[in-house]
């Protein structure tokens, strides 16, 4: 009898037990906290990469995997977990699941993209993204997230979102010049720390806002302004970053004739100038390293700022642009640290417009270290094989006591698009270090 009592009692036990975990697995159906669309912005330009989940309790790494979730159109490469919300991160549990999207990366696949171009500018696109739950989600606490379809409610955009938004407003005439700022940590007010170099960036014709400002494509069309303000970019040359936008399509203008033209800063590239003597007064900024670049149309500007203000800037890259210039306007910057890169199968007026810039400040002095023809790079390369490039034609530099590096990329080499030689150029660390290490002797003056 007494083992008969016994038997019962752990029947009852384990019955309990069993009801109790089975309780567990029913929890209470509970709803998704959010769905975040994630972009970044890749040489094509900016795409959707990722899908972050917040769910209203912590989720096992087991519990999901590729299989757990859909994305109409699009292959998933990743699923982890983690409680930080940032992308990359996995840990063993988390209320955050991320679900990684394969990107083409073919040069002009532009899988995934946020961006349409119309009326010869980009504008970005609301991102309406689809996610696909195929099965059940049982929470650590024993809540269920049913298997369904989620659309995105919230967006974030990567790196673009670290950049302040502000707008310039003209106190003379009243126009607005809108641009993003990247303050490094620690810089958000004027105090004693060691002053840092600002970089000016301005974008080419395809991010201006011409057709209704939005202050976001010139950092979303292309990474180049953003090659600046990455992690490990900030770890090595620490700097400020000023990314423009130009309302009327344009940094320049014409003071010339069409059949003798020359270019000098319009009202936008004014305006860039004022912004710049604001942040100096605002920010810890070392006036003897603000250094321009610029792509295109940018380039353009960077060229007409620099001519126009010749101690303005420490150094500049400048990038596929059609110029002219006077000699006067050049031989104030005949001895400025300039490297200009275009690819040879550019438009005939931009090669041949670089070609004969850089043959003008030759005559008026700069010494020319150039790679073109046989000698030219491989627009192709990326990572050491370009550094390598660079690295060539600076030691040569050095050895000639060139100021001015002037490189053609290999034609056929710049892909999907000849015009396009900003990709492989503003992803060269080597072409920033060297402009990192310029420096004026007499820091800038704003007037």
């Amino acid at each position: 009898m007494k083992w008969n009592k016994a038997a019962a009692g752990l029947l009852a036990g384990m019955m309990v037990m069993g009801l109790s975990v089975s309780a567990e697995e029913t929890g209470d159906i509970v709803e998704l906290t959010g769905v975040t669309a994630i972009a970044e912005t890749l040489e094509d330009g900016q795409a959707v990469t990722c899908v972050m989940i917040e769910y209203p309790g912590e989720v096992a790494a087991g519990t999901v995997s590729l299989s757990s979730y859909k994305v109409p159109g699009r292959k998933i490469s990743k699923v982890y977990v983690n409680n930080s919300g940032e992308k990359g991160e996995a840990e063993a549990q988390g209320k955050y699941v991320f679900v990684e999207l394969s990107v083409d990366l073919t040069p002009g696949a532009g899988e995934g993209g946020t961006l349409l171009y119309a009326n010869g500018e980009n504008m970005r696109l609301p991102i309406n993204l689809t996610i696909q739950q195929t099965a059940n989600v049982t929470l650590a606490s024993g809540d269920i997230v049913e298997a369904g379809s989620f659309t995105n409610t919230a967006e974030q955009n990567l790196l673009v979102d670290e950049f302040l938004e502000l707008t310039y407003t003209n106190p003379e005439d009243g126009s607005e010049l809108p641009y993003r700022l990247y303050i490094p940590e620690g810089y958000e007010e004027k105090g004693e720390e060691e002053a840092l170099p600002l970089v000016v960036f301005l974008h080419g014709a395809g991010e201006s806002g011409s057709n209704g400002v939005n202050n976001e494509t010139q950092l979303m069309g292309n990474p180049s302004a953003l090659e600046f303000a990455r992690e490990d970019a900030q770890e090595e040359h620490p700097c400020f970053v000023l990314a423009p936008q130009s309302p009327s399509h344009s940094w320049s203008q014409n003071n010339g004739t069409e059949e003798d033209p020359e270019y000098g800063p319009n009202q936008d590239g004014e305006n860039v100038k004022n912004v710049i003597d604001e942040l100096i007064g605002e920010y810890d900024i070392d006036a003897s390293r603000i250094y321009g670049t610029g792509l295109s149309m940018g380039s353009r500007g960077t060229w007409a700022l620099s001519t126009a203000y010749p101690d303005l800037y420490a150094a500049q890259i400048n990038i596929a642009s059609a110029d002219v210039y006077s000699e006067e306007g050049l031989a104030e910057i005949a001895d400025k640290p300039i490297w200009a890169l275009v690819s040879s199968d550019d438009s005939e007026e931009r090669v041949n417009g670089f070609r004969d810039n850089i043959a003008d400040l030759e005559a008026q002095g700069a010494v020319v270290e150039r790679r073109m023809d046989e000698q030219g790079w491989n627009g192709y390369a990326r990572g050491e094989a370009s550094e390598e490039e660079a690295k060539e034609q600076l030691a040569a530099a050095e050895e000639s006591g060139a100021n001015v590096l002037y490189t053609e990329y290999i034609a056929g080499t710049t892909v999907p698009n000849p015009h396009w030689s900003w990709r492989p150029s503003f992803a060269n660390d080597a072409i920033r270090d060297w402009l990192f290490a310029q420096q004026q002797e007499t820091p800038y003056t704003p007037e």
